[in-house]
């Protein structure tokens, strides 16, 4: 047997390219993720983060002490939210409004007229399927208010 070293070796320039073209995959691979990720939704969750987060306790005890329940699903065409009580029993609402979009950007965000039907709210709004959030702000007949966000996964 008699094999020369060039065939059971790689060498030189060979192994140059190699290393330089792994680097060019991973790098544009990055790249097209970064490009993505900046362009499909651009992290800006509030105007002015230290303002928000001064009250952020209290709104969040307020919110505990509501002792409020809510979820969301979506049927027929329609956007369909039960909110209750800690009893369990059905909020009469004097003002709400719902904002229902993607949950990883803005650009489909859509506020939706709810009605109330029997002892849930409903709001008609053609979505597609995938990962959305329904963002609520409410606003009780003793003035208490009540504000969530809540997954709603369309299949």
């Amino acid at each position: 047997m008699n094999s020369s070293k060039s065939e059971s070796q790689i060498w030189g320039r060979k192994v140059l390219f190699m290393f330089l073209g792994a680097f060019a995959v991973i790098v544009a691979a990055n790249m097209t993720l970064l490009y993505s990720a900046i362009g499909s939704w651009p992290g800006l969750e509030s105007r002015n983060a230290y303002a928000d987060s001064l009250g952020f306790e209290d709104r969040r005890n307020a919110q505990v002490a509501l002792n409020w329940l809510a979820d969301v699903r979506y049927e027929d065409g329609d956007v369909v939210l039960n909110l209750r009580d800690g009893a369990g029993k059905a909020v009469a609402l004097q003002e709400l409004v719902v904002v229902v979009g993607k949950a990883t950007y803005d650009r489909e965000d859509s506020i939706v007229e709810f009605d109330q039907y029997q002892d849930a709210f409903r709001g008609t709004i053609e979505l597609g399927a995938g990962n959305w959030q329904v963002r609520v702000a409410a606003v009780g007949f003793a003035g208490e208010k009540f504000r969530q966000r809540l997954p709603l996964i369309v299949k």
